[in-house]
């Protein structure tokens, strides 16, 4: 008895693949490697190339944003140049150096609310380095300057600062700021004598010791003012103003 045969399950026979003509032995070996991946080599070799031209092109684009930024940043003189700045390259390292000249810029013109807050981004993106200290030492006097509702922020600012950077250049202002703080909080004694002390570590520098002896000047002078008493308000001499009717006196 006879099967059936699949006339559709009939092997394949392999392909005979011809050479080229005059194709050199040592050759053929390449040449069937070539005819097998050589598709694949060529779109793996693309991608590379392609990726090698996105760096090169992402560095030439950096190199050239940077350079951009930096012109600009050394032109910027106003404000609002400053605040461009920080709007096109904030995201940028080179976006904390236009920070930190804008919140100075800000600070200047008493804009302590804003000031404040660009010295807080500054600080949360990471200061340039060197200029981190720079940063929160304009923060602490923001705090400061913003009145008495901001004076334990400032003066916690400061005693931070002092306590972790004793070698620090801007010591000198945070030590000044702390007794500038407790002047405020009425505790003269304590301020001239903190200052007192610190102006004896800092006797091999001029500079500090002469910024400290001014500022022992204008604390020795200040008097803080004193609240008027609601409930006294009925003895205050009341001077009634001269009416339309009166005439002045003649000889």
């Amino acid at each position: 008895m006879t099967q059936d045969k699949n006339p559709e399950a009939v092997v394949p026979t392999n392909k005979v693949v011809q050479l080229p003509v005059n194709l050199p032995l040592e050759f053929i070996p390449l040449y069937d490697w070539w005819k097998k991946s050589g598709s694949q080599f060529l779109i793996q070799t693309g991608i590379v190339l392609i990726l090698v031209i996105s760096v090169l092109g992402g560095k030439q684009y950096y190199d050239s944003t940077i350079a951009s930024a930096n012109k600009e940043l050394l032109k910027a003189s106003t404000t609002e140049e400053l605040e461009t700045l920080v709007r096109n390259y904030g995201k940028w390292k080179i976006g904390n150096t236009a920070r930190l000249r804008l919140a100075k810029s800000y600070f200047d013109s008493g804009k302590y609310d804003e000031a404040l807050e660009t010295y807080n981004a500054c600080i949360s993106k990471g200061a340039p380095v060197g200029f981190a200290e720079v940063a929160v030492m304009g923060r602490a006097i923001c705090l400061e300057a913003m009145g008495e509702d901001r004076l334990v922020e400032a003066m916690t600012a400061y005693t931070d600062f002092t306590a972790k950077n004793p070698k620090h250049f801007l010591v000198t202002q945070a030590r000044m700021g702390q007794a500038r703080i407790l002047t405020l909080q009425g505790k003269k004694d304590m301020a001239t004598q903190m200052l007192e002390t610190f102006k004896a570590e800092k006797n091999s520098d001029p500079m500090a010791e002469m910024a400290i002896t001014q500022l022992q000047g204008v604390i020795a002078r200040y008097e803080p003012r004193k609240a008027f008493p609601m409930t006294d308000i009925s003895t205050v001499p009341v001077t009634a103003p001269a009416t339309a009717t009166e005439q002045p006196k003649t000889k």
